[in-house]
């Protein structure tokens, strides 16, 4: 009977356009509420999506890159010459990407950012918490690549680039700023470094120009001399004119501490009383006669040399004075009448105005020679300022020199720089970042994938629902399934 029935079905004709349409239009007719609920199900979803995503405005801007010596490659002998080798130039599409590639760059678009202030940008990110594993930076990073575009224009060598933003100032000014940054940043890209460089030892030189003159202009304000040479020259003349006071004064007061030696030995050797009348004495002033040619051969003692015939005659003179005291000292006198010996008295006044005269000059040597040696330190201090000050102008001047060095070098740079700039690839704004006029949203995509999803999803409710059914809902398909004729067919009856 099987083998019956597998004969019946496959010899039986295939069902007509007309009931088969019939047959579908009945099946989705008893599944309207399956495929109504599949489709209103997805098709409130797409709402739901559509209605969420705000209005995007979109600042547009394109560059023109004319390719330069930098795309074409030349492989260099081991001498550093090309020995006459063909240059290769890169493939336009391949320049070109390479341009498109630095523009979308991480680090680019983080100095955007940056640029333009991350909690500007995106106050939602800004406002969360920094977390290590997810910084705000590359968050930040990562939305602004979704809302940027950079295509190729095709048969031409512009890039157009596009960003998108809810806030159209925003989306103008992110665009400008990355355009900006791009420029930038391409120019130290393909740049040697020698013209960088060299502006930074020029800053470098040129602050430590600024603090030398600095120290140069404080060290002169602190001291207040200009012309060390002649200051110190003005020192060592007056250091010669109190060294020359000084050896005077010391001459001086050698000279009366000497003079007032003698006088004290001489004070000490004449008696305090004399005789002043004797009938055997003879002439009382013959005492006095001595002390004077004592003090006039101390006098030429102190200015001439012992052999000189004027010290010899002097002290002959002395020696017969001494004699004839002696001799009348030999016969006492007979009537003696003493009193206070004027020659001792002179002989004390005088010492004590040697006396007084040699301290009097000891006091000045002392004074004298305080100031020498405030003169001697004060030259000192002069050198040490002089060695200081000459230091300092030194170094300015080296600075000076390095600095015009510097400038000179670098002005050569950024010549040959703008010469080598002119063969180097330029990339020129066509259009600067523009204003979005309207805004762009996307629920109208939305909206027609929705409804093709559930168109899709009501036919596929309605198929699941015929392939999962265990009966026959018409006549005809119970004939077409087992090949058999439908002898009869009853109503459902409702009770």
């Amino acid at each position: 009977m099987e083998q019956d029935l597998d004969r019946g079905s496959a010899s039986r004709p295939a069902p007509a356009p007309a009931s088969a349409l019939r047959e579908l239009l009945e099946t989705a007719f008893r599944d309207k509420r399956r495929i109504v609920t599949a489709f209103a199900l997805c098709f409130g979803v797409t709402l739901l999506a559509a209605l969420l995503p705000s209005a995007r405005y979109q600042s547009e801007a394109s560059v023109l890159v004319r390719l330069g010596h930098e795309y074409v490659y030349v492989a260099d002998n081991t001498d550093g010459s090309s020995g006459g080798a063909m240059p290769l130039m890169f493939d336009r599409t391949e320049a070109l990407t390479a341009e498109t590639q630095i523009l979308a760059s991480r680090d680019l678009i983080a100095e955007a950012v940056r640029r333009i202030g991350l909690d500007r940008l995106y106050p939602d990110i800004g406002r969360q918490r920094e977390d290590p594993k997810q910084p705000k930076l590359d968050q930040a990073v990562e939305r602004f690549r979704q809302g940027l575009d950079a295509q190729l224009l095709k048969g031409a060598t512009v890039i157009q680039i596009g960003f998108s933003h809810r806030d159209p100032v925003l989306a103008q000014a992110a665009l400008r700023t990355l355009l900006q940054t791009y420029l930038a940043r391409r120019a130290a890209v393909f740049s040697d470094g020698q013209v960088l460089f060299l502006e930074g030892q020029v800053a470098r030189v040129d602050q430590r120009l600024q603090r030398a003159e600095q120290d140069l202009s404080r060290f002169k304000r602190a001291h207040g001399i200009v012309d060390y040479s002649q200051q110190i020259g003005l020192l060592l003349q007056q250091g010669n004119e109190l060294e020359s006071r000084l050896n005077d004064t010391d001459q001086q007061a050698r000279t009366a501490s000497e003079r007032a030696k003698t006088l004290a030995r001489l004070a000490k050797a004449t008696p305090a009383n004399l005789v002043q009348f004797s009938e055997s004495l003879g002439d009382p002033q013959v005492p006095r006669q001595l002390l004077e040619l004592r003090l006039k051969e101390q006098g030429l003692r102190a200015r001439y040399v012992d052999g000189n015939p004027l010290v010899i005659n002097a002290g002959k003179d002395v020696a017969t004075a001494e004699d004839f005291i002696r001799s009348q000292r030999k016969a006492p006198p007979t009537t003696v009448r003493t009193g206070r010996n004027p020659v001792r008295e002179a002989a004390e006044l005088d010492l004590l105005r040697a006396r007084s005269d040699e301290s009097a000059l000891a006091g000045s040597r002392t004074a004298l020679q305080d100031k020498l040696k405030q003169l001697r330190r004060r030259a000192d201090e002069l050198s040490r300022q002089q060695i200081e000050l000459a230091g300092l102008s030194r170094e300015q001047k080296l600075l000076e020199d390095s600095y015009g060095n510097y400038a000179r070098k670098l002005e050569a740079a950024r010549i040959t720089e703008a010469s080598e700039q002119k063969r180097r690839t330029t990339v020129s704004v066509l259009q600067a970042a523009s204003w979005p006029l309207k805004a762009k949203s996307a629920r109208l995509p939305i909206l027609a994938i929705g409804l093709c999803l559930s168109i899709a999803a009501a036919l596929l409710a309605a198929f699941l629902s015929e392939a999962l059914r265990s009966s026959f809902q018409s006549p005809e398909k119970l004939e077409r399934t087992f090949g058999l004729p439908v002898l009869a067919t009853l109503p459902k009856v409702e009770r």
